[in-house]
């Protein structure tokens, strides 16, 4: 009778704690990703934070129990009806997740619904390299400055994405260059036979009375009126669990559509997927079979963990196998770079990478999403690829991307652009580009064909900004030297530094080169043109979103007035929405002081 009453308990214990754990399960358990179902990111970070403890009582309770039970020792009655006791705690522990997880959930609607200027934190795993800030150099020393040219727009994007969510941008999330080159200049087009031109203007510095600003412009031919060019795209997709939530997969896939009704009916499409592994949804298809294309789409899904490496693999083989040598061969991956799975550190990637650039593909990146998104990983991934790095943050930008700016990616004027400047030392003492840390180069890598260095697409522009210290205002190097340099005084109209323009064709294997002669003729910077009073507003604003130590008097105040004068000159959406960030952000600032 003992061991039947001990059997009849033993039994009710083990209904009450399969009961539990089904509700437990469901609960904690969502395509091996999130351990708690989440409508958005903010909800898995919160709602599991706040379980955590809880799910691990639950686990104490039930393994405790099973070691109990599992003792060759008769178990008593009394030692049963306590253990019951204790499935019942338990039962109370995963009804109090779910009371919590709705709490959670409420808060994250209020959130979401609550004014914009709010801040929403969450960014404890994005990541972002190690802020780095080119330094001034002496003339004396270092004449030449030399880096590659390059157009991605990634930091901009971010750094709307972070304000928009009522935070202030990461310092290290800002880059100077991508800042500035996100907008269109009016440099005068090329008029003769190389398909870029340059021009350059000098100003007294808005932040620093005693030092100057040098820009540097650089515009692309436009000739995608008349170009026969095709494109030949392999899309490569994150669809891992990271990726399931409304500003991840189902943008994308929205932003793929503009971008396929953007083609041509020549050009064609493959898409390829990875999550756990890598597998290609839709092999190389014409544009024109819609239909076909749209329902690979629609049948996309996210779940899983992150092969990204196995991805891009199978990617290039797919682009390889559609590959054609009178048109565009492109990889498209769009991810938010948590990878986890297989190749992942950003050596092994870059490795990967570089060995298929050799093929004539292309890898440009798209990064996406909150709380996760890997931004020196995509950095790494479009550079290793000859590539560009964006960031997709709303419909509106994805409409700029693979629509009206869709040609600049399609279509390249000129490959692997270098710029070399030799500083005059009788006009200058120290001088500092602004930007493009990631992209300076040695002096002799200029003429080195095999170093690989940015693109320009067709009709684009671009900026490089140097801030001058004048001879007689900077600092001589306290080098003793036996054969000493004369430097004569120097005056306005003599030449400030002498440019050089190193490009290959998009065909082609060979540098050609060209230069262009910079003056020292500084002006007032509202006497400057519109395009360097511009250029001037967005690198200030960079300079304290950065926290740059370089920063001198520059503030948002400054940079926002010196904006708002030139919109009449060069109005359009891009810079009144610039305009509008700098307001906003000066809010949230208040708010948060």
């Amino acid at each position: 009778m003992k061991y039947a009453a001990s059997l009849s308990l033993l039994i009710i214990f083990a209904i009450a704690f399969i009961f539990l754990r089904g509700p437990q399960d469901s609960l904690l358990e969502n395509q091996g990703t999130s351990e708690i179902p989440a409508r958005n990111e903010f909800e898995h970070h919160a709602i599991n934070e706040l379980a955590e403890p809880q799910r691990n009582a639950v686990k104490d309770d039930a393994y405790t129990s099973a070691i109990s039970l599992s003792a060759s020792n008769p178990v008593s009655e009394q030692r049963l009806e306590e253990h019951f006791a204790g499935a019942q705690a338990a039962a109370a522990h995963a009804k109090q997740i779910k009371e919590s997880a709705m709490l959670v959930r409420q808060r994250s609607h209020f959130i979401a619904d609550s004014d914009a200027s709010m801040t929403i934190p969450l960014r404890d795993r994005e990541g972002y390299a190690a802020k780095t800030e080119n330094r001034f150099l002496s003339v004396a020393l270092s004449p030449l400055s030399t880096f590659g040219l390059e157009v991605d727009s990634a930091s901009y994007a971010n750094m709307r994405r972070q304000i928009n969510n009522g935070q202030i941008p990461v310092p290290a999330s800002v880059r100077l260059e991508e800042l500035v080159n996100y907008f269109d200049y009016n440099f005068p087009a090329p008029t003769g036979k190389h398909p870029i031109a340059v021009m350059s203007d000098y100003a007294i510095a808005p932040w620093n009375s005693a030092h100057r600003i040098a820009m540097i412009g650089v515009k692309a031919v436009d000739t995608t009126a008349t170009s026969d060019r095709g494109a030949r795209i392999t899309f490569l997709l994150d669809t891992s669990g990271s990726m399931n939530s409304p500003n991840k997969l189902p943008l994308l896939i929205r932003s793929f559509q503009t971008l396929l009704s953007n083609l041509k009916q020549d050009d064609q499409v493959a898409i390829v997927t990875y999550a756990g592994s890598a597998g290609v949804v839709l092999p190389p298809t014409p544009v024109t079979e819609s239909n076909r294309i749209q329902r690979a789409l629609a049948n996309l899904s996210a779940g899983g963990s992150t092969a990204g490496g196995a991805g891009i693999a199978l990617a290039y083989d797919v682009a390889r196998k559609q590959f054609d040598s009178k048109a565009t061969n492109l990889v498209i991956l769009a991810t938010d770079g948590d990878f986890n799975v297989g190749a992942s550190s950003d050596g092994e990637l870059k490795a990967m990478i570089e060995k298929q650039r050799a093929s004539g593909v292309f890898l440009s990146v798209i990064g996406m999403g909150t709380g996760n998104y890997q931004d020196a990983k995509m950095q790494v991934l479009a550079e290793a690829g000859n590539g560009v790095a964006h960031y997709l943050d709303s419909d509106a930008e994805a409409q700029r991307l693979f629509g009206s700016e869709l040609s600049r990616t399609l279509h390249i004027a000129a490959k692997d652009v270098k710029v070399q400047v030799e500083f005059n030392p009788a006009a200058v003492a120290e001088y500092r580009l602004l930007g493009y840390e990631s992209r300076v180069m040695n002096a002799e890598d200029f003429r080195d064909d095999k170093k690989d260095s940015g693109e320009i697409g067709a009709g684009h522009s671009v900026v490089a900004l140097y801030e001058i210290i004048p001879t007689g205002n900077g600092t001589a190097p306290d080098i003793e030297r036996r054969y000493p340099t004369v430097r004569s005084a120097g005056t306005q109209a003599m030449e400030l530094g002498f440019v050089k323009i190193r490009y290959k064709q998009p065909d082609g294997d060979k540098g050609i080169e060209f230069a262009h002669a910079m003056t020292t003729q500084a002006k007032a910077i509202e006497s400057a043109t519109a395009d360097l009073r511009w250029a001037s507003a967005v690198a200030e604003f960079s300079l304290v979103l950065s926290q740059s130590e370089h920063a001198g008097t520059a503030n948002y105040a400054e940079a926002l007035r010196r904006a708002r004068a030139v919109l009449p000159l060069m109005s359009d959406d891009k810079r009144s929405e610039f305009i509008g960030l700098i307001e906003r952000l000066t809010t949230t600032r208040t708010v948060q002081e």
